[in-house]
């Protein structure tokens, strides 16, 4: 390989790195490891924003009326997160993208009845450390009920309240150390003569919804114990 391609993997890999850092996830549900399975040590962290997914539909006969008017209702919604530093809006599924005024690309789908169009949107507001999540719950509500409609466009919730996590990679090491303190308290109550033998710690971390703002993050790891 030459040199000038090394180079351009390097290049590419750490973009890739980069990006899949700042990519952000939706938790839906705690469903992700049965407590019968659940690791011994886990590390609960607040997620880093509060969702509230809308679906915005719209049954205005003419079709370009109705993106029209979708739009509208949108460039609204943005114009009024815009004035407020704790509502963001984004679009996606299981991965989401925050979405502005100057970059949004509205997906507009068939509704469930004839000459209807629908359209997603994520109303998040960050979680920190002291945030009061019932003032956060309102915040969103609040903020939804708002909402200006145009034409014969109407929004409604979709779905309970969701979490999501911006790179949570970066709670790996924090858990390691757990995981580490927790293996030689374990050595030290069987002996000396024993040392472990620890699997899956290489493996990507996992998490889960722990609460209604908060996530459980941990490695399916498990170790042996042996003599020495």
């Amino acid at each position: 390989m030459s040199f000038k391609r090394i180079i351009f993997f390097i290049i590419l890999l750490l973009s890739s790195n980069a990006f899949a850092e700042g990519v952000e996830r939706i938790v839906v549900t705690g469903s992700r490891i049965n407590v019968f399975d659940s690791p011994a040590i886990t590390l609960v962290k607040p997620a880093d924003y509060l969702i509230q997914k809308i679906i915005l539909t719209n049954d205005t006969r003419d079709e370009s009326s109705r993106t029209t008017e979708l739009h509208k209702t949108v460039k609204g919604i943005l114009k009024a997160a815009n004035k407020k530093k704790t509502i963001a809006i984004a679009v996606g599924n299981e991965i989401i993208y925050p979405i502005s005024l100057d970059n949004f690309q509205l997906e507009l789908s068939l509704g469930s009845r004839a000459d209807t169009s629908e359209a997603f949107l994520y109303i998040k507001t960050p979680i920190k450390s002291d945030s009061n999540v019932e003032e956060l719950i309102e915040q969103l509500n609040d903020f939804i009920k708002k909402t200006k409609n145009y034409g014969r466009t109407e929004i409604f919730n979709a779905g309970e309240l969701v979490l999501s996590i911006i790179n949570p990679q970066k709670y790996r090491n924090e858990l390691l150390k757990l995981i580490a303190e927790d293996l030689n308290k374990t050595i030290k109550i069987f002996g000396d003569n024993y040392v472990a033998e620890i699997q899956g710690i290489s493996e990507s971390l996992q998490w889960e919804r722990e609460s209604i703002s908060e996530l459980k993050l941990y490695l399916e790891y498990d170790f042996t114990l042996m003599s020495k």
